[in-house]
């Protein structure tokens, strides 16, 4: 049994205020939602447990890698 949380869609997050134009500070945080294939999300609970991460985890290395490391996505 799959532990994957579905919700109704939801309106955009407001605008972020634009005191820091540019950049947010390091403890500053956004709420992301994600729609992804189920497969996908399967596959993503399945390497969270392989690895001891959670999902969150993963993608914020993901995301950090391709925005720090440039590395682009295929």
């Amino acid at each position: 049994m799959s532990l994957i949380t579905m919700g109704p869609l939801t309106a955009a997050a407001p605008p972020l205020p634009a005191s820091n134009p540019g950049g947010a500070a390091d403890n500053d945080v956004v709420e992301i939602s994600l729609l992804l294939p189920a497969r996908w999300a399967q596959d993503l609970m399945t390497l969270s447990r392989e690895r001891g991460q959670s999902i969150g985890q993963i993608l914020r290395g993901m995301i950090g890698q391709a925005l720090h490391d440039g590395i682009t996505p295929p």
